[in-house]
């Protein structure tokens, strides 16, 4: 379980925002497009219950998930537990909590081809610009103090009892270093703190193929690939947001639309349904819900749910030159599945991995396509800027986001 989950941005919608988005790119033409996407500061998340909750974890360092870090620890803690019960159950390092946030950006580039009127083939890589920062600070004080005085009112009637009291006696009190210096050694996690990097994202390459000629409506279909080209997430970094998913995904989409009254107002509505292929990773095994750290790790076959992808769009297109437009956009995921033999591990693994986000979008764009045709501008293009922000989402971080790209045919 991470404090800063899985995220990944969707960069590309390669299609003009003037045109509908049935339309194809005419035989021989080519177009090229740079798109910019920026979110606000991600410090939150929702839950399974759609409510947001902070990015952060919390955990208290007691005798049982401190006993296991070596030998030596497990010996003291079994004499403690032999000489004293309640010192043994009472035992606690103290509690640490991390705060964490995340910032990303991403520049997307494609590139379309129309090979036929009916036909254009399509592929796009997007950049990412990763920023992570977590906070670890101590929420809870030990209570050593208390456990020595335990430990010195009981009798010393052996070597053992001799040997548990003098490693009490010595425990250091704990502070923040302490604590995450637990973290790195317990689990093998890498330190907290500021972490930023670029990377690739999944590349994604397909057509579009247009079934219609209607000058005021049409239908389409679109099919591809996502490839494994971005990064995929860190099991030893608490911190770290992947930038691809790891594994090949196939997708199908379907597009159509209608406009009225000479194209002055326009409804377009594309659903697309993402099959993600099984992969092998490393990851860490959770093993008790309550615990969101592990120590273990092993390679598993991961199936992340198929995602299902809706967006309703209505554009107002007052000039040649200008349109404004609203979108509903809708985002369905499926339960992700591990090969797990333990019933109760896989479980814990597999909950609350679904997730079920509406988001809503309002955008503005500019288009010179009209004036190139009458010979006004010399190089076709559409400049487009949308602002993003979410209604609602189950298992989903909480951010905003603003895009804006430019489309140049030649």
């Amino acid at each position: 379980m991470k404090i800063l989950s899985i995220f990944t941005l969707f960069v590309f919608q390669m299609n003009s925002a003037f045109a509908g988005g049935y339309d194809t790119l005419p035989a021989g033409i080519n177009t090229i497009v740079a798109k910019q996407v920026n979110t606000t500061r991600i410090e939150s998340r929702y839950g399974a219950d759609q409510q947001t909750a902070g990015l952060n974890i919390k955990q208290e360092f007691t005798s049982s998930n401190l006993q296991n870090i070596s030998d030596a620890v497990n010996l003291y803690f079994k004499q403690l537990n032999t000489i004293s019960p309640d010192a043994y159950n009472q035992f606690s390092l103290g509690e640490f909590k991390a705060t964490g946030w995340a910032e990303v950006k991403a520049q997307g580039y494609g590139i379309g081809h129309g090979i036929t009127d009916h036909l254009t083939i399509l592929a796009s890589l997007p950049v990412y610009h990763v920023k992570t920062n977590i906070d670890f600070t101590q929420s809870k004080k030990s209570n050593i103090a208390a456990i020595r005085n335990i430990v010195s009112n009981v009798p010393t009637t052996s070597s053992a009892t001799n040997f548990a009291k003098e490693l009490t006696n010595q425990l250091p009190e704990t502070n923040e270093e302490l604590l995450q210096s637990l973290i790195v050694n317990m689990y093998g996690y890498k330190p907290l703190g500021h972490f930023e990097r670029d990377a690739l994202g999944d590349a994604e390459i397909g057509m579009i193929y247009r079934l219609t000629d209607y000058a005021d409506k049409g239908q389409a279909i679109a099919f591809g690939a996502v490839l494994p080209t971005g990064k995929i997430d860190d099991p030893d970094s608490l911190q770290d947001i992947s930038t691809g998913d790891g594994q090949y995904d196939a997708y199908l989409e379907s597009l159509s639309g209608v406009s009225f009254f000479d194209n002055t107002f326009q409804l377009d509505f594309k659903i697309r349904y993402t099959y993600q292929f099984e992969s092998e990773k490393r990851l860490r095994l959770i093993t008790d819900s309550s615990i969101p750290l592990s120590s273990e790790s092993m390679k598993l076959r991961e199936k992340l749910g198929n995602k299902l992808d809706t967006t309703i769009t209505a554009t107002i297109n007052p000039t040649i030159w200008l349109n404004v437009n609203a979108s509903l956009i809708v985002n369905k995921v499926d339960k992700t599945r591990y090969n797990i033999e333990n019933q109760k591990t896989k479980s814990i693994m597999e909950n609350n991995t679904d997730s079920l986000n509406k988001w809503s979008r309002i955008g503005i764009g500019f288009s010179g396509i009209e004036l190139y045709k009458r010979k006004k501008l010399d190089i076709p293009f559409d400049v487009n800027f949308s602002y993003q922000r979410i209604l609602s989402a189950k298992n989903a971080p909480d951010f905003e986001r603003i895009d804006a790209d430019i489309h140049l045919y030649f």
